[in-house]
């Protein structure tokens, strides 16, 4: 993603080196939460996961940032890398410093975008989907992401020296999926066969029982049949998922294809553990 600072005189170096310093300093809090993703690499092509967080350049009186992340599903967030949460930091970066920003470039104004339709005044608009856990209902889930998300643009107005609520500065609205979650007895015999298959197959060495923390179709199995179990099972890695490099090993389809044949066999009586 890109942003762009806009300054109300043409551009010296002293400038320039100063937005490059606040921008660093948004990035080592940055890092500090989630992580330096160029010295990290990534599994599907050896080489590191972004090869460098931004790049900057001139533009008359405005600089233009782009911002350099890589996606991928809600549930590997940590062990990828957010461009649009790296951009919220290094935007913040740059508003602790804004007052020296001004006295050197005149008015400073930020926006979305690079280009000629940067001029214009543009929206942000965040999509994504909700992983929700048993021990909170969807409404609660839904109430809580809303406060939090008119704390952080109230929050942000501060550091503007704006006093709009947060109310007032961001809309939420969960117009597409539903993410309700489900738990099950981890202790039930069809969970104890399938424990049992999946060690057979190599899959399952004795690690403790867990939740998933993505979200997947069983949900509705297990709203529709709530008395019945619901496991959830599949090849592949789930840092690929939703990925550039989405993929599935062959070992992975023979190793699942195993688990299944013996699950089911041992569902149906016809094996024996």
């Amino acid at each position: 993603m890109s942003f762009f600072v806009q300054f109300g005189r043409p551009l010296n170096e002293t400038i320039f080196r100063l937005v490059h310093d606040c921008l660093d300093a948004g990035l080592e809090s940055y890092i500090g939460l989630y992580g330096d993703k160029t010295k990290v690499l990534d599994p599907a092509t050896g080489k590191p996961m972004v090869p460098r967080h931004y790049d900057m350049r001139r533009e008359d009186k405005r600089i233009v940032v782009d911002v350099h992340g890589a996606a991928g599903h809600m549930g590997s967030i940590r062990e990828r890398d957010g461009a649009i949460t790296k951009a919220a930091h290094l935007v913040r970066g740059l508003l602790r410093s804004k007052a020296r920003l001004q006295e050197l470039g005149g008015v400073v104004r930020l926006g979305l975008g690079a280009g000629s339709q940067a001029d214009s005044e543009q929206l942000l608009v965040l999509e994504g989907g909700q992983g929700f856990v048993p021990t909170h209902s969807i409404t609660e889930v839904m109430q809580r992401l809303e406060g939090a998300a008119q704390r952080g643009a109230e929050n942000y107005a501060r550091e503007t020296v704006r006093d709009e609520p947060g109310q007032q500065l961001v809309r939420i609205t969960y117009e597409k999926l539903h993410n309700v979650a489900f738990d099950g007895d981890s202790n039930s015999p069809t969970m104890e066969n399938a424990t049992v298959a999946a060690r057979a197959c190599g899959l399952w060495k004795d690690e403790p029982v867990l939740g998933w923390t993505v979200s997947c179709d069983a949900r509705l199995f297990a709203t529709e049949h709530p008395g019945m179990p619901v496991l959830t099972f599949g090849p592949g890695q789930l840092v690929h998922a939703h990925s550039d490099h989405e993929q599935i090993d062959i070992d992975e389809i023979r190793a699942a294809a195993e688990f299944i044949a013996i699950f089911l066999l041992l569902q149906t009586g016809t094996l024996q553990d």
